[in-house]
């Protein structure tokens, strides 16, 4: 099945736009997966956009077979099902492919958190050296620009970004979601003379900040948690961190990432709404809560 085409095409506009927040170049990238938690999900499309320092614009694509059932949760967002995937390779070559491809230009995603913990994570169970790159997003890029001003769109998700800047958008298919991200960066740079403080606030990380050990590893005690992210249960933690140290924490699991300072618990925290990420090392304990159970204020 052919996913790589794409009707989206980066502007002599936008393509000056973005050599000038990234004058040596830059690539974005976009992932589908079998689900949101890159410490146990798999890497199913790889997709990416190059844009060199002489403004040539090139992309790699590739649907990869993750030799596990994909959920089919999943699959209602990218319609990929593991028999579009069966004739496929699995991920080892694509990755080696892919970091060639990327060399040593910085890249972007949008939510790169997530997108960049499969790769780490991938690399890091095949032994892949990845080269020591600063990552940004875009999310957080057109953030920056737009939180203060009069005009700017409902939120941030990619589909909002897409349909606020005007251009047709066929979410969930990588090579799409790679090119909206160039030109929501783009064209957010295009409101804003001064692009440095929000290049600033939209860096995430280097990837030289992972240590093999540190970041990917979690205990065996853990592994119920890792079950219940999977099956979508609300969980109460007993976290040893933040400015609730000794309240029990209903939270709403979204995934399990590796970050430089170790693994963590991305959860919406039902006590304060907010999207948080809680480090392994500092749950003591954890249950299943039953969704009947959780009102506000019962909790405390």
């Amino acid at each position: 099945m052919s996913r790589s085409l794409s009707s989206l095409a980066i502007t002599p506009e936008e393509l000056t736009s973005l050599l000038r927040i990234f004058p040596s170049g830059l690539v974005a990238v976009d992932l589908e997966t079998t689900g949101l938690s890159p410490l146990v999900d798999k890497i199913i499309e790889i997709a990416a956009v190059k844009i060199t320092a002489e403004g040539v614009v090139s992309t790699y694509h590739q649907l990869i077979n993750p030799l596990i059932e994909i959920p089919e949760f999943t699959i209602q967002f990218h319609g990929l099902r593991n028999e579009d995937l069966k004739t496929s390779p699995t991920i080892k070559k694509p990755l080696k492919e892919f970091w060639e491809f990327v060399g040593r230009h910085p890249m972007i995603a949008h939510n790169s958190t997530f997108d960049l913990g499969y790769l780490i994570k991938a690399s890091h169970d095949f032994q892949i050296a990845f080269p020591p790159l600063d990552v940004f997003d875009s999310c957080r890029y057109a953030r920056a620009i737009y939180k203060n001003r009069e005009e700017k769109p409902q939120n941030f998700k990619l589909s909002t970004l897409s349909e606020y800047f005007g251009f047709p958008l066929n979410h969930h298919v990588a090579i799409e979601d790679t090119l909206a991200c160039l030109k929501i960066m783009a064209r957010s740079a295009l409101v804003e003379a001064d692009h440095k403080v929000a290049l600033e606030k939209s860096f995430v990380f280097r990837l030289s900040n992972f240590d093999r050990n540190e970041c990917f590893n979690y205990s065996t005690r853990l592994n119920a948690l890792k079950d219940m992210v999977q099956q979508k249960h609300l969980v109460t933690l007993d976290y040893r961190g933040g400015s609730a140290v000794g309240r029990v924490r209903p939270v709403r699991p979204i995934g399990l990432m590796p970050l430089p300072q170790g693994p963590v618990l991305f959860a919406e925290c039902l006590l304060t709404g907010m999207n948080k990420s809680f480090l392994l090392k500092k749950i003591k304990a954890y249950s299943k809560l039953e969704a009947s159970y959780w009102r506000p204020g019962v909790i405390q």
